[in-house]
C-alpha cells in the first residue's frame, strides 16, 4: 500500500512539474506582453491544474475538512 502511494505521489509531482514549466514559459511571455489575455487566461488555468496536484500529493490526514464545525 505505501509503494501504490508513493508511486502515485510521484506521478502526481512529475505533472505539476511539467505544468510548472510550462507556466513560467507562458509567464515570461506574458510579461512582455501584459495585455495579451490569452495568455493570462492559459496562465490561470495551469495555476489551478497545479493547484489540484498539490492537493492530491498531500496525504489525506493532512487535507483539510471540506466541512464546516459549526458552533
Amino acid at each position: 500500500m505505501g509503494y501504490d502511494t508513493l508511486a502515485t505521489t510521484d506521478v502526481w509531482k512529475k505533472k505539476r512539474d511539467d505544468l510548472k514549466t510550462k507556466r513560467n514559459s507562458l509567464f515570461k511571455k506574458y510579461s512582455k506582453h501584459p495585455y495579451a489575455l490569452h495568455l493570462a487566461l492559459e496562465i490561470k488555468i495551469i495555476d489551478d491544474e497545479i493547484a489540484e496536484c498539490t492537493l492530491k500529493m498531500e496525504p489525506k490526514t493532512q487535507r483539510p475538512s471540506s466541512r464546516r464545525q459549526q458552533n
